[in-house]
């Protein structure tokens, strides 16, 4: 344990934790004051002992593959039917806080009551009532079910017409012949 060199036959064998060491008489006498039986100090050779089965093994599908010297060739598992992935954008409404809030006080409930239906702190309900804190899409559909109230519209959005390319800029060609315009009429 403390790196001297132990001499022959001077070594003392203690048990730590499950392990048997030989260490210095100092490291012994400071680690275990119990001395191990004639009987532990012959350490016997590692060996692991697993619980057979009472059927005898036979080689599964793989491994007798590559006894035979075979290469594994895998079959591809048949799968369900494939589901479209349909990702729907949904925008939450302008008046939010004002529908939450009537229908929770239809219901008759309190902000706690609706917290505790929605497993959400009463502190989030209040700032989502109040509309400073607008409601994930998961939490608004909560609300939706619970209250039976509708929140998220699907997002439309405007598709503005270009003349064959996307603009990203405007040209200063394009600033003239826009003023031109302005003040031909």
């Amino acid at each position: 344990m403390c790196g001297e060199p132990i001499e022959l036959g001077k070594g003392r064998r203690i048990r730590i934790d499950s392990a048997e060491l030989t260490v210095c008489a100092a490291c012994a006498s400071r680690f275990s004051p119990r001395n191990l039986s004639q009987k532990s100090q012959q350490l016997q050779p590692y060996s692991r002992s697993l619980p057979q089965s009472t059927r005898p093994r036979s080689p599964t599908a793989t491994s007798a593959k590559y006894l035979e010297g075979g290469k594994k060739t895998s079959t591809p598992k048949p799968r369900g039917p494939s589901r479209a992935v349909v990702s729907e954008k949904l925008e939450l409404v302008e008046d939010f806080a004002e529908r939450i809030r009537r229908a929770r006080e239809a219901f008759g409930w309190d902000q706690k009551a609706l917290a505790l239906k929605l497993k959400v702190s009463e502190n989030i309900i209040k700032r989502i009532e109040s509309g400073r804190l607008r409601p994930p899409n998961d939490l608004a559909k909560k609300l939706e079910e619970v209250l039976n109230i509708k929140l998220l519209v699907p997002a439309i959005e405007d598709m503005i017409e270009s003349k064959g390319k996307a603009d990203k800029y405007v040209t200063l060609g394009e600033i003239v012949s826009i003023r031109g315009v302005e003040e031909d009429k």
